[in-house]
C-alpha cells in the first residue's frame, strides 16, 4: 500500500554532512540551513556544535563584513 513507497528524501544537507571535508561556509550557503536547525537535524547540530564552527559562526555575529564584499553577500 502506502507505506511500501520510501517518499523520506534525505536533505541536500545531510549529503554535505557525510563529507569529510564539509566547510560551515558551505553548509550557510545552503537555503534550507534554518529550517534543518529548526527540525533538530542531528548530523547538522552536532557539526555545529564543533569549537571551530561555534567560533566562526561567534565571529560572523561581532565581526563587521568587509566593506568591498557585493551586499547580497555581506549581510547574508
Amino acid at each position: 500500500m502506502f507505506w511500501k513507497f520510501d517518499l523520506h528524501s534525505s536533505s541536500h544537507l545531510d549529503t554535505l554532512l557525510e563529507r569529510d571535508d564539509v566547510t560551515l561556509k558551505e553548509l550557510m550557503d545552503e537555503e534550507d540551513v534554518l529550517q534543518e536547525c529548526k527540525a533538530q537535524n542531528r548530523k547538522l547540530i552536532e557539526f555545529l556544535l564543533k569549537s571551530e564552527c561555534l567560533e566562526d559562526l561567534v565571529s560572523f555575529i561581532i565581526e563587521e563584513p568587509p566593506q568591498d564584499m557585493d551586499e547580497k553577500i555581506r549581510y547574508k
